[in-house]
This record gives C-alpha cells, structure tokens and sequence, in this order.
C-alpha cells in the first residue's frame, strides 16, 4: 500500500467523525448533530428524540474470561444510558440490540449476556424492543442503539462552555483504568481495592440521575461523559466550545483504592487519572454564578478548573505546570 494512502490510525478518531460530518452535511437541520454523545430530532410540539449508538468489541471493551455473560451485557447498556446522561433531563425508553456472534458461542452465553442488558435497561427504565444477529468468524461484537425523550431546547451539548465558566466532574477519575490495569497484568491488592476497581471497570453507572439534577438548575453550559478519560473529555468541551481550560489536578477526585494501586508509581497516578477511560463520570461546565445553584443540585460535584481564552487546555499541580501524559486514549491508534 502507498504511504500517500492516509489510513484510519493516522487521523483518528476526531478526524474520522470530520470526515463523516462532511460526508453528510445538508438536508434536514437537526438541533444537535453528528460529534456529541448523542443526536436530537424534535418529534413533537414539546418533545425531542436523544438517540445514541455504542459498539463493544470482545477483546477490545471486553473479554469472557474477565466478566461474566451477565455483566458484559449490563455494561453494553449501561454506557449508552451514560451518553444520555450527558445530554441532561433525558429520559431513556427504547434499545435496539445489534449482535454478532461466531457459530460455537454457547447459548447459555447469550441467555445471561440479554439478563444482564435487560436488567441495565429496567433499571434505567428502558426497554429492549429488538435488533439483529448475525455470524461472527472470531469476536463477539454487540451494538446498541438507545433512543430517549428530551424536552424541545433542553439538551445540554458539549459545545456551550463559556469563558470564566468552572469546570466541575462527578466521581473519582482513574478507577476504571486501574480495574484493567489488575486484569491485565495479575496484579495482587488487598481484596477491598482489588473489588472497588474491578467493579468499576466492569461495571460501570451511568449518572443519570446527577445529569437530571444538574439540567434541572438551568445552568449548565457544556456537559459530556468521560467514557474516553477526563483528558480526552475536556478537549473534545474545548473543541466544540473554541475554548480553553485550566485544571488544577490537584482538584480532581482521585479514590483511596487507586492511590494505593498507583502508590509503586506503577501505574503511574496522574497518568492513570487523565486518560484512563470507560469512567461514565460526567463532566460539565456552569458560569460562576451559578455556583451555589449547582452546589445544591449536586454537592457531591468536584469544581476542577475554569474555561479559558485560547484553544489550550493547560494542567497545574500545585501551581506548577504539567504537561499532559502522550498516552491520552485515542481510538484507532
């Protein structure tokens, strides 16, 4: 093949969505398009749909000798419900499941793998209503697509930041690398972190319910879930707001669990915490004035930095500059 030839690792995920978002311009102008967690299209006076797609591919998001039937499938939803979170008062209702499979997975597998998915989709009040099955000749990949209800107008998108907006996240952030990090290199811990961030990784909440009450101040700007890590999150608000950020990490909520995994230097702490990803935390932006609002709403929330002038996003321990870790998760790398 030529060099001259680009190829899908060479422009990434980022460019990859570029690509697409040209391919498909024109036609019917929808409130919130292509390059947010999820897409809008009114359907009524007072109503909008939210639908949202995500893949999982064994051997890349999950692996059968890690998880259980059951909790690969409760995962498989549960990080679609967190795309809708990420939206705001969104309410999620029906799920469309794509599935394909090699010809010797066992039935009782799949049995377990739709307990899972149907137990996530109550819990979060949705409905599995259908999809389709095909043939795999080695992996297992399952796909969902989750349609939600949102009020015309309501959808809070990750390109609203303003400057002088603080920055604040929900939960602790690293936890779900360190969960994988365990798994993949057989790490030995004491049993209540090694349970803490193991469930983490392979099990993870959405915040729904703190999306929901954070919509319901009617003061956030910018919101997105961290499912590619608090680096990649902030860039991608940065990218779609034209702004920029100044984090203080020193801020950032960080568990007791992963400072005693990370307390070797391996996995390196900080690293772990910025671009460390499948975390479904949210990660959202507010005028300063609504401080007070917010903290009411959620006072569990984190405020880590503020949105900046400029298109940089820059870190700080202890008033010191950091430079952001090379290993930012990127797909297609």
């Amino acid at each position: 093949m030529s060099k001259n030839i680009p190829l899908v690792k060479d422009i990434g995920e980022n460019g990859l969505i570029s690509i697409i978002r040209a391919k498909v311009a024109g036609g019917v102008r929808l409130p919130v398009e292509i390059g947010d967690d999820a897409f809008v299209a009114g359907i009524s006076k007072n109503y909008s749909l939210a639908v949202t797609t995500d893949i999982l591919v064994e051997n890349t998001h999950f692996r059968r000798d890690w998880s259980s039937p059951r909790d690969i499938g409760y995962k498989a939803i549960a990080v679609n419900i967190s795309d809708l979170a990420a939206m705001g008062d969104c309410k999620p209702r029906y799920c469309l499941v794509g599935l394909a499979l090699p010809g010797n997975t066992p039935v009782d597998f799949v049995k377990k793998l739709y307990t899972g998915m149907n137990e996530s989709a109550r819990k979060w009040n949705a409905k599995i209503c259908g999809g389709d099955t095909v043939k795999s000749e080695k992996d297992i990949v399952i796909s969902i697509t989750l349609i939600g209800e949102i009020k015309n107008g309501a959808a809070i998108t990750r390109g609203g930041a303003q400057v002088g907006d603080y920055i604040a996240v929900t939960g602790t952030f690293g936890d779900s690398a360190g969960g994988l990090f365990i798994l993949k290199n057989k790490v030995k811990i004491n049993a209540a972190s090694r349970r803490y961030l193991l469930k983490k990784h392979c099990l993870p909440e959405p915040r729904l319910d703190a999306s929901r009450r954070l919509a319901k101040t009617g003061t956030i700007t910018g919101m997105i879930d961290s499912s590619d890590g608090l680096a990649a999150s902030l860039r991608c608000i940065g990218e779609e707001s034209c702004v920029g950020a100044r984090i203080d990490l020193d801020r950032v909520p960080v568990s007791p669990h992963l400072r005693h995994l990370c307390r070797t230097g391996t996995p390196p702490l900080i690293s772990t915490v910025l671009t460390g990803g499948e975390e479904y935390e949210l990660v959202f932006t507010f005028p300063a004035s609504a401080a007070a609002a917010v903290k009411k709403a959620l006072p569990e929330a984190t405020v880590i930095g503020t949105i900046t002038a400029g298109r940089e996003i820059k870190y700080y321990v202890k008033e010191q500059s950091y430079p952001l870790p090379s290993s930012e998760f990127r797909h297609f790398a």
